[in-house]
């Protein structure tokens, strides 16, 4: 059964999944597909100014690494230790780079001093989204980018449809919560559509909000069509997918959501 997200129970399992987060990436066809996918995606938003970035749930620094190449000074916050020791290894953020060990409803950062706030794959671990999301709007500028990627509840209802698994389908779909499990341990994780995440932003002060899908084609083939047609012609499905994403209508198809929306005066 689905369940809300509690703090101490993500964070075990980060702790359980940190040694092969990385790794992870190279293994898992959709996985790597989906974080090359997100990142351009937020490349393409980034301020073209060299600024600070607050990088929420930063993981093991992989984003951070890269906004650190683009220039960004960033603030990284993670409350997984073991995530926090394979970070502390990487040379690319010893400068310029500032980890607050801490959750997104405890960090504490000044309002409006950071020019972008990136939630890639963590909003949905928070207790309340809705308060979460204001705190991220709290600390960027007038004018700058908020920008997530979260889990789709009508896609994840989609694939266990197609899996005969349809009393689970309806009970994701109506409580939008699932779980993510990994070696042993399971963390309830809030589940998004488009119009709702664009509606969090909103509320939370957040203008010219817009949403897209991310891997759509793994709502239209299966999972492990997806995976087969990646490792057949990786290139080919990256080209497809990002036809798919320039459609806002098909942002709920995707497996997740990357939504983004610019702080209001």
């Amino acid at each position: 059964m689905s369940h809300s997200p509690t703090v101490a129970e993500a964070v075990a399992l980060y702790d359980a999944f940190a040694a092969a987060y990385d790794r992870s990436f190279d293994t898992e066809p959709m996985r790597r597909v989906y974080e090359r996918l997100a990142w351009e995606g937020v490349a393409a938003l980034l301020p073209a100014r060299i600024g600070t970035v607050v990088d929420v749930g930063c993981g093991t620094g992989r984003n951070a690494e890269r906004l650190r190449t683009l220039g960004h000074a960033v603030i990284g916050i993670e409350p997984s230790p073991e995530m926090r020791a394979v970070l502390a290894g990487k040379p690319a953020l010893a400068h310029g780079f500032t980890l607050l060990p801490d959750t997104m409803e405890e960090a504490v950062l000044p309002e409006a001093a950071s020019d972008a706030v990136l939630a890639m794959g963590s909003l949905q671990y928070a207790v309340d989204p809705r308060a979460a999301m204001a705190r991220l709007v709290h600390w960027v500028r007038p004018g700058g980018l908020v920008c997530v990627l979260v889990d789709s509840r009508i896609a994840l209802t989609f694939e266990l449809l197609r899996l005969g698994r349809t009393e689970e389908a309806l009970t994701r779909l109506d409580e939008g919560c699932g779980v993510f499990s990994y070696g042993g341990r399971r963390s309830g994780v809030h589940l998004f559509d488009a119009g709702g995440i664009a509606a969090l932003m909103r509320e939370a002060g957040l203008g010219a909000v817009e949403t897209r899908g991310i891997l759509v084609s793994a709502s239209a083939q299966g999972r492990e069509a997806c995976s087969a047609a990646i490792q057949a012609d990786e290139e080919a499905l990256l080209a497809l997918e990002r036809r798919l994403r320039e459609v806002p209508a098909l942002a709920d198809a995707g497996k997740h959501i990357l939504a983004w929306g610019y702080r209001e005066a």
